[in-house]
């Protein structure tokens, strides 16, 4: 199997071929001297303040000697075969994927795109989720199993537990067993060689603690962090054990879909627009930069060409010790946003026979994806009074529609009948 330098090595050539010889020759030398890690002087960086990214692509090895590309592409939030194949030719080499269709993956399409990109396999580094409704031993196995089938490969690089335990709206089915028992399932993947990596989404401490008195460590745990939401106490615990962390909502959607806050406070705050203005760059390639100063793989969603290549391509600059210590102290200095009497929790429930795509229409009128419902299924998620959504079968025809009002209570439930227009 290729060591991951080896398979980024093609996207840099790409950014080669137009320079003059002399300019090529020596981007590829310096390119081959990063791969070779040599501390930084002191007299280069300030104490405590994480080493410069110097034009490099960050690369992570976990405990076991994998290597991880630090930027990958999250493959939810709309993210289709289409978009990953776009990814893939601009140089992504991690995806982060997940068997639950509920919420906004398509693991199938990943397996597709992997195909109709042309890219070698063995370049890419394949990430996918265990359902929290498949959580016990044998349902472990079988789930592991179907990511192979549907991504079309006969090796996973790494496979998270998406949740450790199941919530109303969450599962559609009690699970068989716990997080432990699936955590046993993992380790004799891992002991048989179809996975190279295993891990867990939505660490706490005391879960940590746990976790740590398994026969094998997590080599990856998958959190939510971003600059208002560090989750330093995790980060440094994983530092301590030699545990790579990955960051989930980077950007700051958390805020924004699930927190109540109306705009999205990371790409709107003026130090981050500041910062950005300095260095002629977007928000979200400064947080970018400085999360994986940290150390912090991240998986930034997107269905854009251009913000996919800008997202990818965050590390032409460097951020200042000034700059990385002012992002710092930004944490938990976001402010709670003031209850919302038009806030609404919603059930969509499809009574059909075959599954729906529901989409949120924006105040711009776009289709924004919200997720698949399988015949049978439902999908939970907070809304607010005037939001409208549309349900579409698989062929793209518009099967449904509904408009929240905050008249229908705090809790609704609307019911997809697939005859409603």
């Amino acid at each position: 199997r290729q060591d991951i330098h080896q398979r980024l090595y093609p996207c840099a050539f790409v950014a080669m071929a137009s320079l003059p010889r002399p300019a090529a020759f020596l981007s590829f030398f310096f390119l081959v001297l990063a791969t070779v890690s040599v501390p930084p002087s002191s007299s280069e960086y300030s104490e405590g303040t994480p080493s410069r990214h110097d034009g490099e692509f960050p690369i992570a090895v976990l405990w076991n000697g994998v290597s991880l590309p630090q930027v990958g592409l999250g493959c939810a939030s709309g993210v289709r075969k289409k978009h990953i194949v776009l990814a893939l030719r601009a140089g992504y080499r991690l995806l982060d994927t997940a068997q639950s269709y509920q919420w906004g993956y398509h693991e199938d399409e990943v397996g597709e795109a992997l195909v109709a990109s042309g890219v070698d396999r063995e370049e890419v580094f394949v990430q996918t989720k265990i359902h929290p409704e498949d959580l016990g031993f044998d349902a472990t196995k079988r789930a592991a199993s179907v990511s192979l089938e549907r991504l079309v490969i006969d090796k996973i690089d790494s496979i998270l537990i998406h949740k450790p335990r199941c919530w109303e709206g969450a599962c559609q089915k009690d699970p068989e067993g716990t997080w432990e028992e699936s955590w046993v399932a993992l380790e004799e993947l891992y002991d048989e060689g179809i996975v190279d990596a295993i891990g867990i989404c939505d660490v706490t401490a005391s879960l940590l603690q746990r976790l740590l008195k398994q026969r094998i460590k997590p080599h990856i745990i998958q959190n939510w962090m971003d600059p208002f939401h560090q989750d330093k106490h995790i980060r440094q615990r994983c530092k301590e054990e030699g545990i790579q962390y990955q960051a989930y909502s980077t950007l700051g959607s958390q805020w924004s879909h699930h927190r109540g806050h109306k705009v999205n406070p990371v790409l709107n705050d003026p130090t981050l627009l500041s910062i950005a203005k300095a260095h002629g760059v977007d928000v979200a390639r400064v947080v970018i930069n400085w999360a994986t100063r940290h150390g912090v793989a991240v998986v930034p969603a997107s269905t854009n060409e251009g913000r996919q290549r800008t997202n990818l391509d965050s590390f032409s600059f460097d951020l200042t010790h000034e700059e990385m210590k002012a992002i710092d102290a930004l944490d938990g200095t976001l402010k709670p946003p003031t209850l919302d009497p038009n806030k609404v929790s919603v059930a969509f429930e499809n009574l059909g026979g075959f599954k729906v795509h529901s989409f949120w229409i924006s105040n711009e009128s776009e289709e924004v994806p919200v997720g698949e419902i399988g015949a049978g299924d439902a999908l939970s998620l907070t809304s607010f009074h005037g939001h409208r959504f549309v349900f579409k079968d698989e062929g793209g025809t518009v099967i449904g529609e509904h408009t929240i009002t905050r008249e229908g209570g705090k809790m609704q439930k609307h019911i997809i009948a697939h005859n409603e227009l």
